[in-house]
């Protein structure tokens, strides 16, 4: 009895000394909680300036340390992160582009914030601008917080407008027209085109808002991709093969459509005007650093009178299955947060997508940024539906079908509409 007495005692004393000694270690030597962030960014500069924003936050919060992975994937292919949410092995953060926040959060994907931040729908709502904020939102909780913001305009060589004394097009028709000027044939070849509507950003969104159509209307729940207006976009796409020869145009995109940046058609002079966002300055200083350009708002038919754009971005989400996501959460706080912004604005020039960056940021004094944060104000995001992903691929779909001459525009997008539509009742009926 006494030797088990005795030995009772012993562990006790030796359970408290243990506590106390773990209780006083400094917090050089406590362990680390880690979170595991995923994110597709590769090129650079972002991928430079986010290790560093990365190495920050573990400076700042010692308790954390956040390792960065570069994983493949695009806007809407997230098949990495689906396998490893299957195996058990996922990120506790993930770097989802935010237009598909809703679309994963109703699949089940991703871990609503409100369990991890006290407060988060208000602090969502007066942190951000409202475009970025309500893509995170989605059926009243908060599903990850917006990282950064873009818009869109028009740039055009200043070189090849003077040479044929054009001025920067405000409308559709004055697109045409110097379209036409520009436009330059070899030996019944194309050598220069004056513009591509569907290149780069001129994308469905760009074109169908110029026109002064409306792709959802959320107070019926109704897709409404075959707009009248949204119709006439897409016919007036397919105008540009129809007058510059289907397989002319075919075999002057293949040639300069997809090359690397410093060689980009603009760049290179192959074509007068593209549709791009901000971010694109960075490019012509790395690669066209002589060139002169301009910058004016996208576009429109001559009775729209107000600037027209869209602007997406990124964001962060916690997966299902986290395996830290309180920490994810503090982090995420932080790195889509006021200096974080800051810094990756400084970094890469792309636009700060809170409130006090977007109001204060440096950029308004870069020559051409001015022009897309006054746009900023009339800027649109894309619905915020949990088929958004799908939309988004009905709609490259049908332009496809639609300039290339395997579909008339109106039936296009009679047929996006139907299956949009139908997967969308699916859904919210679930």
């Amino acid at each position: 009895m006494r030797s088990n007495s005795r030995m009772k005692r012993i562990m006790v004393l030796m359970s408290l000394a243990v506590f106390l000694v773990s209780f006083s270690l400094p917090a050089a030597f406590a362990q680390k909680s880690e979170v595991l962030f995923w994110t597709g960014f590769a090129g650079q500069p972002e991928r430079g300036v986010m290790d560093q924003m990365v190495a920050r936050f573990n400076e700042l919060f010692p308790e954390i340390n956040v390792k960065k992975v570069v994983v493949p994937g695009t806007e809407t292919n997230i098949a990495k992160l689906l396998t490893s949410l299957a195996a058990g092995v996922g990120p506790d953060a993930y770097h989802l582009d935010r237009f598909t926040v809703s679309q994963r959060a109703s699949a089940g994907i991703l871990q609503s914030l409100e369990g991890y931040v006290p407060g988060i729908r208000e602090w969502v709502e007066e942190t951000y601008l409202d475009f970025g904020w309500k893509e995170v939102v989605y059926q009243d909780k908060v599903w990850g917080l917006p990282f950064d913001t873009d818009v869109r305009a028009l740039y055009y060589r200043k070189d090849f407008f003077d040479e044929a004394g054009l001025s920067a097009p405000a409308t559709i028709a004055e697109t045409d027209a110097a379209a036409e000027k520009l436009t330059v044939s070899e030996a019944g070849r194309l050598q220069r085109m004056g513009f591509v509507p569907w290149w780069n950003q001129g994308w469905h969104y760009t074109w169908g808002w110029a026109f002064g159509g409306e792709f959802y209307n959320a107070d019926t729940q109704k897709i409404t991709a075959n707009d009248p207006r949204i119709v006439e976009s897409f016919a007036w796409q397919k105008s540009y093969l129809d007058k510059y020869g289907m397989k002319d145009v075919q075999a002057f995109s293949s040639s300069y459509q997809e090359q690397m940046e410093v060689l980009d058609p603009f760049v290179s002079g192959k074509v007068a005007m593209v549709i791009t966002g901000d971010w694109f300055i960075g490019n012509m200083r790395r690669f066209g650093p002589d060139i002169d350009y301009g910058i004016v708002p996208i576009p429109r038919p001559a009775q729209f009178k107000e600037p027209t754009s869209w602007s997406g971005g990124w964001s962060i989400v916690i997966p299902v299955g986290a395996k830290n996501a309180e920490g994810a959460a503090t982090f995420m706080k932080w790195y889509c947060g006021l200096e974080a912004n800051e810094m990756y604005a400084e970094g890469t020039f792309h636009l700060p997508v809170t409130r006090v960056g977007a109001a204060t940021t440096f950029l308004r004094e870069e020559p051409g940024y001015s022009v897309f944060i006054d746009v900023l104000p009339y800027s649109q995001c894309r619905p915020v539906i949990p088929v958004g992903g799908l939309y988004w691929d009905e709609l490259t779909a049908a332009r496809d079908y639609v300039i290339y001459g395997k579909k008339a525009a109106k039936q296009a997008l009679d047929d996006v509409t139907a299956k949009v539509q139908a997967e969308l009742d699916r859904v919210l009926s679930q």
